[in-house]
């Protein structure tokens, strides 16, 4: 009596794409496909290529180019062993470091108690948050979109524009005529994260994000864990940019302001807060700084805002 042959399982494979985008399909464990999709994970520098994969029974195709690829999450974990891939002639590869800035005491007492109270009783205009629009499992969290409106987000707004020179100035980027800055209140719970992404991609609404500023808040002591903002590294093959496997990490601490581009690859990892207490969350605001067109007929007001005159001590000073 011969044996039967093992069965191979069948793998639920979610995809994890550039820009907040998502594709959930299911193959074979032993299926063509799943080992190219994880040679497309491996070899993202491979952009003049197409990786195309079944969906719906093989009725359909899900294509993308493998610089978009960020991640693959399998259930059950499935292990591929790959063929190592030697580097195309003439190519090199270039890594990045991201750069950021760490205020501490952004706010004053009053401000930042004023705020926090605000986001404590406004459970009930927390909303799921979303990616461009849309709900997504590539970020899991509660959002106010309508906080720019607020008059809390005005003095935020304004204390960010009387820093932006400086700011600008620490990171080594050029001090450019804005457009606006935009905002967000977000809070964080029991579970919940922000995959790796960045924030201004070219041809939608975010490419005129410039800077992006997280401000931190909660409430003392402190009733979750975890939640640090990762800054990761930048490698560039080909003209492909993605994010490399370093990191560093910004914890959030109350009252405290992170700065980075907008262009830098970043998440936000899973925050553990044992009560599941709304008051209990890591509550942060997102502020962009947006670029704008410069405007030489500007000659009064902000006008290193909207026509990229510099007052001298902003050119010639600094953050230490």
């Amino acid at each position: 009596m011969s044996e039967e042959s093992p069965r191979t399982r069948s793998v639920e494979v979610r995809l994890h794409l550039a820009g907040g985008h998502e594709q959930t399909l299911s193959l074979e464990e032993d299926a063509e496909a799943l080992r190219e999709l994880f040679t497309a994970l491996a070899t993202p520098e491979s952009a003049d290529r197409l990786v195309q994969l079944p969906v719906k029974g093989g009725d359909a195709a899900y294509s993308f180019r493998p610089s978009n690829l960020i991640a693959v999450a399998t259930e059950p974990p499935v292990v591929v062993e790959l063929e190592e891939v030697s580097p195309r002639p003439g190519s090199s590869v270039a890594v990045r470091r991201p750069r950021w800035l760490v205020i501490d005491d952004f706010l004053g007492p009053h401000e930042h108690q004023a705020l926090l109270d605000y986001a404590l009783q406004a459970e009930e205009r927390f909303e799921g948050g979303t990616v461009l629009g849309e709900t997504s499992t590539y970020r899991t969290n509660k959002v106010i979109m309508a906080f720019g409106e607020s008059a809390h987000a005005a003095l935020f707004s304004n204390r960010l524009l009387v820093w932006y020179p400086l700011i600008a100035r620490a990171l080594g980027s050029p001090i450019v005529a804005l457009q606006m800055v935009e905002s967000q209140l977000t809070a964080t719970n029991d579970g919940h994260y922000y995959r790796t992404h960045r924030d201004s991609a070219a041809g939608d609404d975010t490419e005129p994000r410039t800077l992006t500023c997280v401000y931190y808040l909660h409430r003392e002591p402190k009733g979750f864990g975890g939640g640090d903002l990762r800054l990761y590294d930048s490698v560039s093959e080909g003209g492909i940019e993605r994010p490399g496997s370093d990191f560093h990490a910004v914890e959030p601490v109350s009252n405290r302001l992170a700065v980075f581009s907008s262009h830098e690859w970043h998440e936000v990892a899973p925050v553990r807060c044992p009560s599941r207490e709304f008051a209990d969350s890591r509550f942060a605001v997102s502020s962009w700084i947006r670029q704008g067109q410069p405007d030489a007929e500007v000659t009064l007001g902000w006008g290193h805002f909207h026509c990229g005159v510099v007052a001298p001590q902003f050119r010639d000073g600094g953050v230490s």
